[in-house]
């Protein structure tokens, strides 16, 4: 079974995410922090992590470094409503990155990247 990872502390986001996910036939965790992480999160190979990069104590380009450090996954999205062209190109510089998408969310090309794999 596919697996995928939502991480996003907006509630209804998450929800949506994670129905998204679950409709395209994949395995879904849905956590509001890395805090919610447990063991066998961190033993897990996500097909996808879908998350923010707002996080209360930590900067965008840190959280991004933590989950790529932490968790075995073979895309990352980022779902966020951070959407300055600044931190996208930032993000982006990054190695690994699947995708980034400003709220509002097109959740169309989303699936169609979930679905594409």
């Amino acid at each position: 079974m596919r697996k995928v990872l939502v991480i996003q502390e907006d509630i209804i986001i998450l929800k949506i995410l994670e129905r998204l996910v679950k409709l395209n036939n994949f395995e879904c965790r849905a956590i509001r922090s890395l805090d919610a992480l447990n063991i066998e999160d961190q033993q897990t190979n996500y097909d996808f992590i879908i998350t923010d990069i707002l996080f209360e104590g930590i900067a965008p380009l840190e959280f991004v470094a933590q989950i790529q450090e932490i968790l075995l996954h073979k895309n990352l999205l980022i779902v966020t409503n951070m959407g300055q062209d600044k931190i996208k190109q930032e993000i982006f510089a990054l190695r690994d990155i699947t995708g980034f998408y400003a709220v509002p969310i097109d959740l169309d090309e989303i699936e169609a990247i979930i679905q594409a794999y």
